[in-house]
């Protein structure tokens, strides 16, 4: 499997106080001093970067296995979601497909498939699936199963539906989940569009009480880069 190397880099400077409706774009048209467009050589179009030494090469990605994000909630790719003897050896029960084409490979075996269609680019709501994801894991987690979260590469979808969970579940802002999940599987890269709408999701879930009024998300700048495929036709 052939994927597009990408990464995504956070960094953190004082801004100010700012409505996020609209996610990135609006961030990107209100305080173009905090977003850096920088156009330069690396690996995949439209898609923010770390510097190339932090960069997984597509060998990392194409053979990063599935990781343990939470004790019932893992992320991987279309390998991990096709190979049974990774799901049972990972106690797996549950797939969440976050792709348009990949079938539910083990149904027959007892293997539980929920799929979002959706494709990687810069037009897709993935918003949308937020709470659906959310209630398929949660009840998972309730009934002491665990669950595989997988896109193509398990790079851009499937982290974010993964991170969007874990603000919710655990009360946290976009910033502090998407740590959680970079920690546990050091390849995730959300395009820049899912994370505009991971900042969305915090300022419903503040709305909403759910989280506290903390760390501000919104002081985070994305310096991305354009860059050559790895790949044609593949996303993540």
């Amino acid at each position: 499997m052939k994927v597009k190397a990408s990464c995504l880099v956070l960094s953190f400077h004082p801004a100010p106080t700012w409505s996020r409706t609209g996610g990135h774009k609006e961030f990107h048209r209100r305080h173009k001093e905090f977003c850096e467009d920088t156009l330069l050589t690396s690996n995949c179009p439209g898609r923010a970067v770390l510097p190339p030494t932090d960069c997984p090469t597509p060998a990392d990605i194409d053979s990063h296995p599935a990781s343990r994000v939470l004790p019932f909630l893992y992320i991987g790719n279309a390998t991990d979601a096709a190979d049974l003897a990774t799901l049972n050896a990972l106690g797996i029960s549950r797939v969440l497909n976050v792709t348009s084409q990949l079938p539910g490979y083990h149904e027959s075996c007892g293997i539980t498939y929920k799929q979002l269609p959706a494709s990687d680019s810069g037009h897709q709501n993935l918003k949308q699936y937020f709470e659906e994801a959310y209630q398929f894991i949660e009840e998972a987690r309730k009934s002491g199963a665990s669950v595989l979260v997988h896109c193509q590469a398990g790079v851009s979808r499937s982290p974010t539906i993964a991170i969007a969970y874990i603000m919710k579940h655990r009360q946290l802002t976009m910033v502090e989940a998407y740590k959680v999940v970079k920690n546990k599987r050091p390849i995730i890269s959300p395009n820049l569009n899912f994370m505009g709408q991971l900042l969305e999701l915090e300022q419903g879930l503040r709305a909403d009480a759910s989280v506290p009024e903390c760390k501000p998300c919104h002081q985070c700048c994305w310096t991305h880069q354009a860059s050559e495929e790895v790949s044609s036709g593949c996303s993540v």
